[in-house]
């Protein structure tokens, strides 16, 4: 009853109910701290909805940790692990969280407006909405055109979304049992919980009104990886084929990038 009074209410009077939908974020960090140490500013000075940031380093051992972290791992588990090490911390707080987000330190925000309040407020309204992510700015480096901007001012549905700044809703996400955990560098884990979405008749969105730019293979570049970004793809793969393939099939690709998706997703 309560849920079905606030998605009726104005943004004004919304807004007044916001400490009630807290929105959890997960940093992961490593050796990368300037970045780790910008985005945590960025998001506590702009932020207007109530947010906990998690920021967890994984296992730094070319650059020292950022020094917002508050959650530490010895030694790297890879970026999907580092995430779910920050959800397992969050539990422990006993806080109803309206939402994760998930986010890379590759990513930076555009703007001056706060990046939580509209992905927020549009879960909120939209029951059936399990996913939502800002929009790719024109120069960011994607594989994944669809989540570029098109330069509209409202969020459209799409099929799938990446882990760049996702937000995710906490009840549905943790229903799914999270990402699985055996996809350690984080690849297949974005079209694989997008498609149980799909397959559950759950929605997920770009958010239009939130842009981030991503800038692929910058801590490579930086010389702050212990591989370089060719072997890291291939191991990515590799581990993306092992597990996927032995869920949904050998064609396990073409089901979680086809399947449930009409052409007005694309």
């Amino acid at each position: 009853m309560l849920n079905f009074f606030l998605r009726s209410l104005p943004d004004k009077f919304l807004f007044m109910f916001k400490s009630k939908f807290p929105v959890a974020v997960f940093i992961v960090n490593y050796n990368m701290p300037e970045r780790a140490d910008a985005l945590f500013e960025h998001l506590n000075k702009k932020a207007k909805w109530p947010i906990d940031i998690y920021l967890i380093d994984n296992g730094s051992d070319i650059k020292s940790p950022s020094k917002y972290t508050n959650i530490y791992i010895k030694n790297n588990i890879q970026t999907c692990r580092g995430w779910l090490k920050g959800i397992e911390e969050a539990k422990k707080s006993k806080k109803k969280y309206l939402a994760y987000m998930f986010l890379i330190t590759s990513a930076n925000f555009t703007g001056e407006a706060c990046p939580i309040t509209p992905m927020a407020s549009f879960l909120i309204r939209n029951p059936d909405a399990v996913g939502i992510h800002p929009a790719l700015t024109k120069d960011s480096t994607t594989a994944w055109e669809h989540l570029i901007t098109r330069k509209i001012k409202y969020p459209r549905k799409t099929w799938m979304i990446d882990n760049i700044a996702s937000v995710y809703r906490r009840d549905w996400f943790d229903s799914i049992g999270w990402f699985d955990k055996d996809l350690i560098y984080a690849w297949g884990i974005d079209v694989e919980t997008c498609y149980l979405a799909r397959r559950q008749n759950r929605s997920i969105w770009v958010d239009e009104r939130v842009l981030v730019r991503k800038i692929t293979d910058i801590g490579y570049k930086m010389k702050r990886m212990r591989m370089d970004a060719k072997r890291r793809r291939e191991l990515a793969w590799v581990n993306t084929n092992e597990v996927l393939s032995k869920k949904y099939g050998w064609d396990f690709w073409t089901k979680l990038t086809q399947d449930h998706i009409d052409e007005s997703m694309r």
